[in-house]
């Protein structure tokens, strides 16, 4: 065990980031340019009960409303999860619902509705994403411009992150930080010198040396289930890439038996070169 806390595993990440002073400062580097500083967050009720019978209820990783009434989503997603966009938008209109369901009426509004932005920390990457961060917005297909700018969804693609110490910025930094605060020999020494109050504060509450017995013994708990995550996918990735590899070889076998057959060759040769069934052979 290293001696800071992995944020990827669930118990990290939620005892290190649910601090308002941490939690201010990674959203503060991560949507500088798109919101305005930040200077508090009120974290909120991270499980949203379904409304009816037939729909599904939510729980988020952590979940925070800002002195402007920004609600925001923090996910923390390690493993694959199939179609992952579709679900990160049901996460946001989740909220919405909920938000446009407090009293309003449409008619009597002065302002919309104040924004929604989801950030999904994506451990595994995501097909599709090749930079380390991707920020997505409804936009005019023709244009390209903002169309409605209530929501914005930010994908950090941990896989993708490149370290560059020579034009480091408190955004490297953090996203460095998901990537390898478990293993602190991975973290520029630069990193100390630019470190602003909230990463310092993480600093010191991500010291495995500090946690009390009972929450070690969760960390530990947590850090099995990653690891475990993990060997599944190595696992998974493994079987997908022989069953591939069997995909391939069957199906270059076909190519060969068609031809021979249409060279008028004799089955059971075709048989034996092929090593496919004579019922496969037959349909061909």
């Amino acid at each position: 065990m290293g001696k800071y806390i992995d944020l990827r595993c669930d118990f990290g990440f939620k005892y290190c980031m649910s601090d308002p002073i941490i939690m201010k400062s990674f959203l503060n580097a991560l949507l500088e340019g798109d919101v305005e500083k930040i200077t508090s967050v009120t974290f909120e009720n991270v499980e949203m009960p379904r409304d009816t019978i037939n729909q599904r209820g939510v729980t988020f990783d952590l979940h925070c409303t800002t002195e402007t009434g920004d609600t925001i989503l923090i996910e923390m997603q390690n493993s694959y999860q199939k179609f992952f966009k579709t679900r990160a938008n049901f996460y946001i209109f989740n909220l919405m619902s909920k938000k446009i369901r407090r009293g309003i009426e449409w008619g009597k509004m002065e302002n919309d509705i104040t924004r929604i932005i989801g950030n999904f920390i994506m451990g595994d990457g995501l097909a599709g994403l090749d930079d380390a961060i991707t920020c997505t917005a409804e936009c005019n297909v023709k244009t390209g411009e903002i169309f409605w700018d209530r929501h914005r969804k930010y994908f950090i693609n941990l896989p993708k992150f490149k370290f560059d110490a020579e034009n480091i910025t408190t955004k490297d930094i953090w996203i460095n930080f998901f990537k390898n605060l478990g293993d602190m020999d991975k973290i520029h020494k630069s990193v100390y010198e630019r470190a602003d109050e909230g990463l310092l504060r993480l600093l010191e509450k991500a010291k495995v040396a500090a946690l009390t017995d009972e929450e070690r013994d969760v960390y530990e708990a947590s850090m099995k289930r990653l690891e475990d995550e993990v060997d599944m996918e190595e696992l998974g990735y493994k079987i997908g890439m022989e069953e591939g590899r069997r995909e391939g070889e069957h199906d270059k076998a076909i190519q060969i038996a068609t031809d021979m057959k249409k060279e008028g060759l004799d089955l059971a040769l075709i048989v034996k070169m092929t090593k496919l069934s004579l019922e496969e052979i037959e349909k061909l």
